[in-house]
């Protein structure tokens, strides 16, 4: 059943063996094929793909191994008709998708280059921009704590919203990015970050943009429920999971 209003839901796949959520893992085509079906059967609005894990342990792997993994994925996603958004935070990265048929860029750099923003333009994608203040997750780690709240979001994404404007983008989706957090961030902090974040969430609304919310994957079950009750609640325009049937069973249990 569909309900009046419901978010966009984003459903994660990954061709990164590295990746934390080891649910969300395809190897194979078999796997790639698989997951899609299932979370779209799921509730998923679109396939999110990615090739580059952000946890901040793992091996660092360059822009052509990523593309080297999303190519086949993306093809086989496509070839199926899926919708897919490919995430990203490299712009090299985000052009190659584009060419090979994505649906939308989920851009998590922090430097938008003007060459993705026109090959978003010309490709009539959509576009999601992330608040990322370090550059991308890689140079996370060795950088200090950046702010964490709604002014600096504010500044970070008001310009970079501009700019695809001005190339233009028709179709701009923020993120204020619950999802990378420094990792010197404690657990306390890290929560209270994200869901000071989610209650204040119609202060991001001044951009004039709808907004995505990622369901942070926590350790607990309890836990991955209650923070996307919290997302729900806040009632964000784009979900991104690694479990959209939680979205959905909350979204009737609301209606």
């Amino acid at each position: 059943m569909e309900i009046d209003g419901a978010p966009r839901i984003l459903g994660v796949l990954n061709v990164s063996p590295e990746s934390m959520v080891t649910e969300s893992i395809a190897s194979s085509e078999a796997e790639v094929r698989e997951r899609a079906l299932r979370l779209r059967a799921d509730g998923a609005w679109a396939i999110d793909l990615g090739g580059r894990s952000i946890t901040p342990d793992v091996p660092m792997i360059d822009d052509a191994e990523e593309q080297a993994r999303l190519g086949p994925a993306l093809a086989l996603l496509k070839r199926e008709r899926h919708r897919v958004s490919v995430d990203t935070w490299s712009a090299e990265t985000a052009c190659f998708a584009l060419e090979q048929g994505a649906d939308a860029i989920n851009f998590t750099g922090g430097d938008v280059e003007r060459a993705m923003l026109d090959a978003v333009a010309h490709h009539g994608a959509l576009l999601f921009l992330t608040y990322m203040p370090y550059g991308n997750a890689y140079a996370m780690r060795a950088a200090p704590p950046a702010p964490v709240g709604i002014p600096a979001i504010l500044d970070h994404l008001g310009p970079r919203v501009e700019a695809a404007r001005q190339a233009g983008i028709d179709e701009v989706v923020i993120d204020p990015n619950l999802g990378i957090i420094h990792p010197s961030t404690d657990d306390y902090r890290k929560i209270h970050q994200q869901l000071e974040i989610v209650w204040n969430l119609d202060a991001l609304r001044v951009l004039g943009c709808p907004i995505l919310l990622y369901a942070a994957r926590k350790p607990e079950r309890l836990a991955r429920i209650m923070m996307a009750s919290a997302v729900v609640h806040a009632k964000a325009d784009y979900i991104r999971t690694h479990t959209p049937e939680m979205i959905e069973r909350l979204l009737h249990a609301a209606s």
